[in-house]
This record gives C-alpha cells, structure tokens and sequence, in this order.
C-alpha cells in the first residue's frame, strides 16, 4: 500500500511538473509573439514616417516653450519697469525743459502744440516737474505759465 501511494505521488509530481512546463512553453510562446508582433509595429511605424514626425513634433513644442519662457521674462521684466520712469517720459520732460530755458515761461497749451503732445498729457508732465520742484507756475488771466525754478 505504501508503494502504491508512492508511486500515485510521484505521477502527481510529474503531472504537476508537465503542467508547469507546458505553462512556461506557453509564456515562452506568448513572449515570442509579443516581440514579433512589437516589431511589426514598429516597422510599420518607421515605414509611415510617423515617427520622424513626432520627432518633428517633438522638436517644435520644445521651441515653443522656450518661445514662451523668454515672453515671460520679458514680461515679467516689462512690469518690472513700469514702476520706473520710461525713457519716453523723461525725454519729453527734458524736451520741457529746453523749451522752458528758451522762450522763458510757456502754458500748457502752447508746450503741447511745439512738442505734438495732448493738452492733458502735457499738463500732467509739468504738473510732475513742479511737484518735484523743478518748475514753477504763475497764473495770469485764467492761463497757467510754466517756468523753470530757479536756484536760490
């Protein structure tokens, strides 16, 4: 009886290993055609061109961002500078300036005219230049005349 039960295990044994053999030829077969079927694709793929143009792609959107960083520095650097005076504004206010030192004392209205300025942008620069001190206004018949301060 011990032979037998003996022999009943060792064919469960070996029933047991040929299945597991059977389940590693199967993976082994199922692998095989796992990477024959990838290469297919991947011929194909090279053969269309797509791949060249993903890397085309690719490309692109990497100049694209790099387009967008630097438009966000100098954005960000722009908005920086808006708290300082620009370049235009200071050199119409020396424009101001050398036309004050020329004809003496001029109103708004005529400095706007010789310099091609609104009336209201032009009020508002000298309004800056006399709170800074750089000018001074005397009104005479419902006209304000700038003129430059002098030293004392």
């Amino acid at each position: 009886m011990i032979k037998f039960l003996s022999t009943r295990n060792m064919e469960k044994e070996k029933i047991t290993s040929l299945t597991e053999a059977e389940k590693i030829r199967e993976l082994e077969k199922e692998r095989s055609l796992n990477q024959r079927i990838e290469s297919l694709i991947f011929k194909k793929f090279r053969e269309t061109g797509l791949d060249e143009r993903m890397k085309e792609m690719n490309f692109t959107l990497e100049e694209i961002a790099e387009k967008v960083d630097h438009l966000m520095f100098l954005y960000q650097s722009n908005s920086r500078q808006k708290n300082s005076p620009s370049a235009k504004k200071l050199k119409v206010k020396e424009m101001i300036t050398m036309m004050l030192q020329q004809h003496g004392s001029l109103s708004a209205p005529q400095l706007s005219e010789m310099l091609n300025l609104s009336r209201t942008r032009c009020s508002e620069y000298l309004k800056e230049m006399e709170i800074k001190g750089l000018l001074e206004s005397n009104l005479n018949c419902r006209k304000k005349y700038y003129k430059i301060r002098q030293k004392r």
